[in-house]
């Protein structure tokens, strides 16, 4: 089976115990499939939990207080509502989206800047320069592996 992984391949990979393995799962922080009595888990969904993981590092070291971490999760929310905004309706523009979200300019801003570090979203110029403001976004085209 490519790309899908036991739970004593995944605990080698991470170096932890299987028992480690086991708790991520029934704590629901690593997706995975049952297969009689033995789990299977997709190597996107171990990208997405190290990915989570690795976020959740960060955020310990560079040490946010409570508010700091309820703007860094609530940004990551908003980024996702307009992804999938833009993933319907391409070419809106920050007032489009403010509008037809219920987010603040500033919030929506904040959200794009996120998507576009990630590489999810663009801003597509219609004049020289790149206005972030009044220009259209775009969802980075998905690639399929």
């Amino acid at each position: 089976m490519h790309g899908y992984m036991s739970t004593y391949q995944v605990a080698k990979t991470l170096g932890v115990n299987i028992q480690t393995v086991r708790h991520y799962i029934r704590k629901g922080e690593l997706k995975a499939a049952r297969v009689g009595k033995k789990y299977i888990i997709c190597q996107e969904d171990l990208d997405a939990f190290l990915a989570g993981r690795k976020e959740v590092r960060t955020l310990e070291k560079i040490g946010l207080t409570e508010k700091g971490s309820q703007k860094v999760h609530e940004i990551k929310k908003n980024a996702e509502s307009i992804l999938t905004y833009l993933e319907e309706c391409p070419g809106a523009d920050v007032n489009e989206l403010a509008e037809s979200l219920g987010l603040g300019r500033r919030e929506i801003l904040r959200a794009l800047r996120r998507l576009e570090e990630k590489d999810l979203a663009y801003c597509e110029a219609s004049g020289e320069k790149v206005d972030r403001q009044s220009d259209p976004w775009f969802a980075t085209p998905r690639r399929r592996s």
